[in-house]
C-alpha cells in the first residue's frame, strides 16, 4: 500500500503522466485543428471555384450591358446630331424672320406670324416634332394645329420633374430633355428632345424625335443577355451536387435551378426566412456568403454564396452542400489517429525511461535535505561527495538545483550565525532601552500631598512614540506654596530626546530654588542649557505658577503650544509667547504674563503630539477638533476625565494609524468652593 502511493506521488509518475496527457491532449489537438483546416481548405476551395464562376458569369453581363448601353449611347448621340442640325436651320431662318422685321421689310406681327407659318410646313420625316411656346408656356406652333394655344406647363422629364420653363429662368441656349407627348396622356409616346432658347422673341423652340426604337432594342438585348446567362449556368456544377441560379430584385428566377435545388429554393429555416431573402440580404452587406439549413430538414446543411448585378437588379446564387465538403477530412482523421496511437506508445516508453533517470540525483537531494534539520548548523560539516559532485554531474536544471541548493546551505548556516549575534545584541539594546523607558518614568514627579489636592486637582499623562521620548512635564510646589507647573517638549525623538528631557527637568527643579517667577526662572532654564549645548538641542516650555488660595497664575511660554483654558462652558487658548525655545542662544529674556484661575476652571497644556496626530488619509487632528472635543465635556468634568477624554478622541480620529509623536498632556483644575473639603 505504501509502496503504491509513493509511486502515484512520485515525480517519475508525475512526469509520465504528463508527457501522456501532453501527448493526448496534443493528438487530440492535432486531428480537431486537422478536421477543421481540411474542412476549411475544401470549403474555401469550392468556395473559390463557386466564386469564379459567379465573377465570371458577372463579368460577362456587366460586359454586355456596357454594350448595350454604348448602343444606347451612340443612338441617342445620332438623334441629338439630327436635332441640333434641324435646330440650327429653324435657327437661323427665325434670324431671317427677325432681320426683315428690324429692316422694315415686315411688321414684327406679320414676320413672327410667317416665322410660324414657315415652321409648321417644315417637313416630318423620321417623326421629327417641331413646336413653339413663349414666357407663358403656351403653344404658338405646332403639327397639330388643334395644339395651338395649349400650355405644356405639364411636360415632365423621366424623372418627374416639370422642366418646361428651364430655358427661360436658366438662360441657357440649349437643354436637352426626355419626355412624354402628349402629357398626361395614357397613350403618350417617349421623345428625346433639344430645347432651344431663341432671345429676340423670348421663344422656345423645341425639336423632338420618337425614343421608341432605344427601348426596343434594349429590351431585346436584355432577353438575348438573359438567354445566355441561363444556358451557362445550366452546364456548370459545383462540387458534386452544387448548382447555380439567378433571380432579381422582385425575387423572380431568372435562371433556375436542378430539381433538388428548387426544393432548396422554397424552403425556409427555423427563422422563417428563404435563400433568396437571405442572399439579397448578404448582398447589402457585401458579405462572402452564408449557412442555410431548411427547417424540415435541420441536418441538411447548405453553404451558399451570390454576387448582385446593380445594373440588372439581378443576383447570381451558388449553393453547395456541406457534406460534399466533409468526406476528406473524415478519412485524414481515420489515417491521423492510427499514427498518433502508434506515437503515443513509443513516447511512453521514452518518457517512462528519461524520468527515471531524471529523479536519480533528486532523491539524493531529498535525502540529504531531511538530515539537515537534524544537524548543528552552528558547527561545520562536511558535503558528502555524491552531493558535491551533482553540480558538475550534471550540467542542466537538476546540476543548478544542486548548486543552488549546497550555496543555500552554507548562506543558512553563515546567516543563522549572524542572526544569532544580531539576537543577542538586540535583545541587549531592548533591555538598556526598557531599563531607560523606566529610569524615564522614575523622573516624572509624584503625587500632590493632600492638602495641596484639596484645593486643586491635577492630572499629567505621557504616552511616548517609541520606547523612551523626548516630552516631559512636571509639576512642585515652590518655597512659597504655590504650586509650578511645567509641560515641554524636546527637538527629536528616541534616546537623544530622552537624555535632552532628563536634563531639562534636573535643570528646571534646579533653577526653581533660585527662581520664584516664570519669566526669570525661564531665562535661568535657557542660561544652562545653551551653556553646553554642542548638538544645538532645543525645548518648547510653558511654566505656571499658581497662587492656590487666590487663582492668580503667573506663566512663560517658550516656543511651547498656547495651552487651553476651559471657563463657564468655553474653551479658548491662554494667548502670550514669552521669547523662543530654551537652548538655542543664551542672554536672551522672557516676558511673563499674568491671568486669574477661576474656581472651576481648567488649564491644559498638551505638546504638538495631539495636533499633528495624523489619520490613514494624512489629515491632521488640528486645533480646531481639540476644542470642540473639550467644549462637548461637561461642565463639572475632573483632570483625568478631560484628559482621557481629549486622548480617547485622538485616537479615534487616528483610527488605528501608527503614533508618530509623544503626546503630553497636563491638567490643572481648580476646585469650585462646594469641591474644597472644610
Amino acid at each position: 500500500m505504501a509502496y503504491a502511493y509513493r509511486m502515484t506521488t512520485s515525480l517519475r509518475t508525475r512526469v509520465f503522466l504528463l508527457v501522456a496527457a501532453i501527448l493526448a491532449l496534443l493528438a487530440a489537438f492535432v486531428m480537431l485543428v486537422s478536421q477543421r483546416a481540411v474542412t476549411d481548405t475544401v470549403y474555401q476551395a469550392e468556395v473559390r471555384a463557386a466564386r469564379n464562376v459567379l465573377e465570371l458569369l458577372a463579368t460577362d453581363v456587366r460586359a454586355r450591358n456596357r454594350q448595350l448601353l454604348r448602343e444606347k449611347i451612340a443612338t441617342v448621340r445620332t438623334y441629338r446630331a439630327g436635332l441640333e442640325q434641324y435646330d440650327e436651320l429653324i435657327d437661323t431662318t427665325l434670324a431671317r424672320f427677325v432681320a426683315l422685321a428690324r429692316a422694315g421689310t415686315l411688321d414684327d406681327a406679320s414676320a413672327r406670324r410667317s416665322a410660324l407659318d414657315w415652321v409648321e410646313g417644315l417637313p416630318r420625316g423620321q417623326g421629327v416634332q417641331v413646336m413653339v411656346y413663349d414666357r407663358s408656356l403656351e403653344l404658338l406652333s405646332h403639327a397639330d394645329p388643334r395644339l395651338h394655344g395649349a400650355s405644356v406647363q405639364g411636360l415632365r422629364d423621366f424623372k418627374g420633374e416639370p422642366f418646361a420653363a428651364h430655358p427661360f429662368r436658366l438662360g441657357s441656349p440649349e437643354h436637352y430633355a426626355v419626355y412624354e407627348w402628349p402629357p398626361d396622356d395614357a397613350q403618350g409616346q417617349l421623345h428625346f428632345g433639344l430645347f432651344s432658347y431663341f432671345a429676340p422673341w423670348d421663344w422656345v423652340v423645341a425639336v423632338s424625335m420618337p425614343a421608341g426604337t432605344v427601348e426596343e432594342t434594349v429590351r431585346r438585348q436584355r432577353e438575348e443577355l438573359t438567354d445566355t446567362v441561363a444556358a451557362t449556368a445550366q452546364s456548370l456544377a459545383l462540387a458534386r451536387s452544387g448548382f447555380i441560379f439567378v433571380f432579381d430584385g422582385a425575387g423572380r428566377i431568372v435562371v433556375a435551378p436542378p430539381a433538388h435545388g428548387t426544393a432548396l429554393l422554397a424552403a425556409s429555416n427555423a427563422q422563417g426566412e428563404q435563400v433568396r431573402s437571405l442572399l439579397a440580404a448578404d448582398a447589402e452587406r457585401a458579405a462572402a456568403g452564408f449557412t442555410f439549413a431548411p427547417a424540415d430538414a435541420p441536418d441538411a446543411i447548405w453553404e451558399v454564396g451570390g454576387a448582385r448585378i446593380n445594373a440588372l437588379d439581378w443576383y447570381i446564387a451558388a449553393a453547395v452542400p456541406r457534406s460534399d465538403l466533409l468526406q476528406p477530412a473524415q478519412r485524414l482523421l481515420h489515417t491521423q489517429g492510427t499514427i498518433f496511437l502508434a506515437m503515443l506508445g513509443v513516447a511512453l516508453l521514452l518518457a517512462w525511461v528519461f524520468a527515471t533517470r531524471l529523479i536519480r540525483p533528486l532523491n539524493l537531494l531529498t535525502a540529504y535535505a531531511r538530515e539537515l534539520p537534524e544537524q548543528e548548523l552552528l558547527q561545520h560539516r562536511p558535503t558528502p561527495p555524491e552531493i558535491e559532485a551533482l553540480p558538475e554531474r550534471h550540467r542542466d536544471e537538476v546540476g543548478r538545483l544542486a548548486h543552488t541548493f549546497l550555496s543555500m546551505e552554507r548562506q543558512l548556516r553563515t546567516n543563522v550565525r549572524s542572526l544569532m549575534q544580531e539576537t543577542t545584541l538586540r535583545e541587549r539594546i531592548q533591555s538598556e532601552l526598557s531599563i531607560a523607558r523606566d529610569i524615564q518614568l522614575g523622573l516624572l514627579p509624584v503625587a500632590l500631598e493632600p492638602d495641596t489636592t484639596r484645593r486643586v486637582d491635577l492630572y499629567a499623562s505621557m504616552v511616548a512614540a517609541k520606547e523612551v521620548g523626548g516630552d516631559l512635564y512636571d509639576y512642585f510646589l515652590l518655597a512659597d506654596g504655590r504650586l509650578c507647573f511645567v509641560i515641554g517638549d524636546v527637538s527629536g525623538k528616541g534616546v537623544p530626546a530622552a537624555l535632552f528631557m532628563a536634563i531639562t527637568r534636573t535643570v528646571v527643579r534646579a533653577a526653581a530654588v533660585q527662581e520664584s517667577t516664570p519669566g526669570k526662572l525661564m531665562e535661568a532654564i535657557n542660561e544652562r542649557l545653551s551653556e553646553n549645548n554642542p548638538n544645538l538641542m532645543f525645548v518648547t516650555l510653558f511654566v505656571g505658577v499658581l497662587d492656590l488660595e487666590s487663582g492668580e497664575l503667573a506663566y512663560a511660554n517658550a516656543g511651547h503650544p498656547a495651552p487651553w483654558l476651559r471657563e463657564n462652558g468655553a474653551v479658548r487658548e491662554l494667548a502670550g509667547r514669552s521669547g523662543p525655545a530654551c537652548g538655542i542662544a543664551p542672554g536672551m529674556a522672557y516676558r511673563q504674563f499674568q491671568a486669574v484661575l477661576a474656581p472651576g476652571a481648567t488649564l491644559l497644556g498638551y505638546t504638538d503630539g495631539i495636533t499633528e496626530a495624523e489619520n490613514r488619509d494624512g489629515v491632521f487632528y488640528g486645533e480646531q477638533r481639540a476644542l470642540d472635543a473639550l467644549a462637548g465635556l461637561p461642565p463639572g468634568a475632573d483632570s483625568a476625565s478631560l484628559a482621557h477624554a481629549l486622548q480617547q478622541d485622538v485616537e479615534h480620529f487616528a483610527g488605528g494609524m501608527e503614533q508618530a509623536d509623544d503626546i503630553t498632556m497636563i491638567v490643572v483644575r481648580r476646585r469650585p468652593i462646594d469641591e474644597i473639603p472644610v
